[in-house]
């Protein structure tokens, strides 16, 4: 099985916003000495509620200070960015870690930061498949070449996008995906793998979603056999069950939520739901979920080492092999949150070395 760690910038009252830049930094080094496989770093924009907007800014710079960690991207929110910006970031990145780069990316769904880069929020899905076009078109071609309704290159201005990707023919793409036929459909399509979590895994369905993209795959002519799709789950880990109770207990374990109730959705004031998004409809009940028992009966991995190594093979069992997450909770002291980190990597990990494929 494989580990990560997912942060995405959430900047609690009791820090400073450099506070949370640095904690992510030290949270990738130790995670670097414990022998996580990555850190996963997401795109947010106006709100405490994330505050990476450049996720290969800050990627680059942990790249620097770590040795093996790869570096994930959960994720670029393509809507938002130039893709051909994006494709050269992303490859220098690649060049700079010596391959060390994984790209997850997604359509967005904040109407606060659409609204903030003046990108209609109902042309997302659109502008989101032609930007991964456009990225693989960047890294693959010598003069780049595309004809869409947003992007539009005939070639004749020899537009050579350097420099190319250290990985052959590019890093790993990852779509963000909640249950939509259509997104796995599309990835499995472009034979590029999955993220999930958050709204799959409140649902129970990771692991029915991650099959249907293996059988979308195997359709499309690409080969789905020993790739590992990353799921993000709520992770804290103490010495016993009850201090994990306790520490959780000593925070706000809704800050967040309550941030998301008001800026964290694509549906209007007036209840208007943007063409793609009608999904979102039920979104405030799933998260109201989060920190309670899935339908797939596996609970968040909170505990002790034992209990949360218990939980985990829970997971491996329904078919997932890569787990992600934040190791804390906002307003957790700082110190608690490495020794999450820690425990889990030194009690918890080298229980799944080396497991085999289910």
């Amino acid at each position: 099985m494989k580990f990560g760690i997912f942060d995405y910038g959430m900047w609690h009252e009791s820090e400073t916003a450099a506070d949370v830049l640095y904690s992510a930094v030290s949270h990738a080094q130790l995670a670097d000495e414990l022998g996580f496989e990555a850190i996963w770093l997401g795109e947010h924009h106006f709100s405490r509620h994330g505050i990476y907007g450049n996720v290969l800014t800050l990627g680059s710079f942990i790249a620097a200070n770590t040795n093996r960690l790869r570096i994930g991207t959960a994720v670029v929110v393509l809507p938002l960015n130039n893709p051909v910006r994006v494709a050269e970031e992303v490859a220098m990145v690649d060049v700079l870690s010596k391959g060390r780069i994984d790209v997850g990316v997604g359509s967005g769904y904040q109407r606060l930061e659409f609204a903030g880069f003046g990108v209609d929020l109902s042309e997302s899905r659109a502008r989101f498949a032609e930007s991964l076009d456009v990225m693989i078109a960047a890294w693959t071609q010598d003069s780049l070449k595309y004809d869409g309704k947003f992007y539009n290159w005939d070639g004749s201005e020899n537009l050579n996008v350097q420099p190319k990707p250290s990985q052959s023919p590019y890093p790993n793409i990852y779509v963000a995906v909640s249950a939509s036929p259509e997104t796995i459909d599309m990835a499995a399509k472009r034979n590029v793998r999955l993220l999930v979590g958050g709204p799959t895994d409140i649902m129970g369905i990771a692991p029915q979603v991650v099959e249907r993209w293996r059988d979308a795959m195997i359709d499309y002519g690409h080969d789905p056999a020993g790739v590992d799709i990353p799921c993000a789950k709520g992770i804290y880990v103490a010495p016993t069950d009850e201090e994990a109770e306790a520490d959780i207990a000593a925070v706000d374990k809704f800050w967040d939520l309550k941030l998301l109730s008001q800026i964290g959705s694509p549906i209007s004031p007036s209840g208007e739901i943007p063409k793609g998004y009608e999904h979102w409809a039920m979104r405030t009940s799933d998260r109201e979920n989060t920190l309670k028992l899935n339908t797939a009966g596996t609970a968040a991995l909170v505990g002790s080492p034992d209990t949360v190594a218990r939980r985990i093979g829970e997971l491996r069992d329904l078919g997932l092999t890569y787990i992600f997450g934040g190791f804390g909770l906002p307003g957790m002291p700082e110190e608690k949150k490495k020794r999450s980190i820690e425990l889990f990597g030194r009690e918890v990990m080298p229980r799944f070395a080396d497991t085999p494929q289910p």
